[in-house]
C-alpha cells in the first residue's frame, strides 16, 4: 500500500489497541513489572494486558528483562529505543487533547442533537 493512507493505517495498526497507548505511557514514566502495569491500568484484564505486551514487544516498542532483584522469575518491561521515539509525538497528541477536547465534546453534543440522540 502506498500514498497517504499507508502511514496512517500502519500507525493505527501499531498503536490502535485500546491498551497500547496507556501501556506505553506507563513505561515512558518508568520501567514496570507486570503486576505494576496491571495495578496502574485500571480495567485491563490479565489476558488483554498480556496480549498488549506481546504485541508491543513483537513490534519492537518494548522489551522485557528478568528482574535480578527478585527471587522468583519476575519480568521488567521497558520501552526500547524505538519505543522512546514515540514519546514526543504522543506528548504532542496529549497536548492536543488537552487543548481541543472541549471542542470535540461540543461537536458530539451538536451531532447528538441533530441526530435526535438527546
Amino acid at each position: 500500500m502506498t500514498g497517504p493512507t499507508r502511514p496512517a493505517g500502519a500507525l493505527v495498526r501499531l498503536l490502535g489497541g485500546r491498551w497500547t497507548l496507556p501501556v506505553l505511557g506507563q513505561l515512558a514514566e518508568a520501567d514496570c513489572r507486570y503486576q505494576e502495569l496491571l495495578d496502574a491500568l485500571e480495567g485491563v484484564s490479565h489476558k488483554v494486558l498480556t496480549e498488549t505486551l506481546r504485541r508491543a514487544e513483537r513490534d519492537g516498542l518494548i522489551t522485557r528483562h528478568l528482574d535480578a532483584d527478585r527471587v522468583e522469575s519476575a519480568m521488567i518491561y521497558r520501552l526500547t529505543p524505538l519505543g522512546r521515539t514515540l514519546e514526543d509525538p504522543l506528548a504532542y497528541l496529549d497536548h492536543w487533547v488537552d487543548k481541543n477536547w472541549f471542542a470535540v465534546e461540543l461537536a458530539h453534543e451538536g451531532w447528538d442533537k441533530r441526530a435526535g440522540n438527546r
